[in-house]
């Protein structure tokens, strides 16, 4: 079996990081979940500069975060899937699907667990 060497770069894992730190301090300071995002995305802009000139209400008005979440576990879910999205068409688009997995896996480690998001 053939395997492809990983795309991921040391700048995709940082990018990473960042957004899950500022989204995980929005949530901890209390922010609405779709804020948290937005301020994820637009706090980030003068860090990683592939995302200074991305419209973060654009962004998620074009995902499924529009839809209104059931369970909790889901928001999670999404907010994982969000930044691997950033990561793979904004950051990095030579990332396939191997290393997006690899990526969520990464994220999930970065974030909060739901009981600690401030409700």
């Amino acid at each position: 079996m053939k395997t492809s060497a990983s795309k991921i770069r040391v700048a995709d894992k940082r990018a990473a990081r960042l957004l899950c730190q500022a989204f995980n301090d929005a949530m901890r300071s209390g922010a609405e979940y779709k804020a948290a995002l937005v301020k994820m995305m637009d706090g980030q802009k003068s860090l990683i500069p592939e995302l200074r000139s991305l419209d973060s209400k654009s962004v998620l008005a074009a995902s499924n975060l529009q839809v209104n979440v059931m369970f909790p576990n889901e928001f999670r879910k999404n907010a994982i899937q969000m930044i691997t999205f950033l990561l793979y068409k904004h950051i990095n688009p030579n990332l396939g699907g191997a290393d997006r997995f690899i990526l969520e896996a990464f994220i999930d480690e970065q974030l909060l667990p739901l009981k600690e998001w401030v409700q």
